[in-house]
Parts: structure tokens; sequence; C-alpha cells
């Protein structure tokens, strides 16, 4: 099944800034196992996530493509994900495109699209909710850990995994992009 989809996003310094730290995006990306640095700016990321009636643990690489793009290849037991997720030079939208196979593309691709927005607005809400200075004292303390309450937006396998990530993509292009701007 080809998905495509884009939507807007909104990130302010702060939580621009969280997102160059894997650590951070880890704790603040509901149902995330692990988010690793790698080689050449690529991630591995490991999910437990669901999406209407799929579910289980997605794995994959998000590697650059370009310094306004990554791409995005896992797989689980109930399907895989190759896609591209593109944000406008702005960074004000994002655009995710690709393929998903298996039992994962039963689920349809309005639903998955659906799975991808809520999952980016849930990341970058959470990173902006721990970075506000207003916040609780302990609120950089949740970007440490993982809350034992579970994810704000329960959604477990692998379209929930396309979700998560098309955000940590948008993650990783607008880290690429901070560094080339600050680099000139």
């Amino acid at each position: 099944m080809k998905l495509r989809t884009s939507f807007p996003i909104t990130a302010p310094p702060a939580v621009l800034a969280a997102l160059a730290d894997p650590a951070q995006v880890a704790a603040a990306l509901p149902g995330c196992r692990s988010v690793e640095a790698g080689d050449e700016g690529r991630l591995a990321v490991v999910l437990d996530l669901s999406v209407a009636s799929v579910s289980g643990l997605w794995s994959g690489t998000v590697s650059p493509v370009d310094a306004d793009a990554v791409r995005v290849v896992g797989s689980g037991a109930p399907g895989t994900v190759d896609f591209i997720a593109r944000a406008e030079r702005d960074r004000t939208r994002l655009t995710v495109e690709g393929e998903v196979s298996g039992p994962l593309a039963t689920v349809g691709t309005k639903v998955l699209a659906a799975a991808v927005r809520r999952l980016t607005d849930t990341l970058l809400a959470n990173l902006a909710s721990a970075a506000a200075p207003s916040a609780s004292p302990d609120a950089a303390a949740r970007l440490d850990a993982v809350p034992d309450a579970g994810p704000a937006i329960p959604q477990r396998g692998p379209a929930g995994a396309v979700a998560a990530a098309a955000v940590v993509t948008g993650a990783v292009v607008i880290i690429r992009w901070r560094r080339r701007r600050s680099a000139r």
C-alpha cells in the first residue's frame, strides 16, 4: 500500500534543540523503546505501538537523504515500511511518502495518515511541555524516563511505528537543517 500524507508542524526553538538529543526524543515519543545514534547521522529506532487491529514491535533505521529529507526503512511482525519524510525548508510542514506492506496495509491510508499526524503532534507537545520554563519543576525530568502511565495516544504496532518513525525523521531533518544553518 502506498502512503502519502502532508501536514503542518510547529516546533519552537526549545523543541528544535530537544530534537537533537536521541534520549530526549525517546523519552517524549509514546511507545518508544529506544532511539540510538549511529554513523553518518543514522538513527536506530525500536517502537512498541499499535494502530487499529495491528500491533507488535517494530525496528528500523532512519537515514539522511539530503538536508530536508530522511528515509525510514524497517519491519516488525505485522509488516514493513519504506518511506521518505521530507520537511519544507522553513520546517512548518512535513510530508511522508512511501510503501507499507503486510497486515499493516489493511488498516488503510487514512488511519495511517491520522496516526502519523497525531504522534507528531504528541511528540512535539511532550518536548515543548518538558522544555517550558513555566512548567512544573520536574517537567525537565520527564525527558529522562518514559512515563509509567503509558503513551498519551496509545498506538502500537507497525502502523504506529510509521507515525513514530515519521516524527523521528522530521527530527533528523530539522537537526540537519539547524547544523547546516549554524555552519554558515
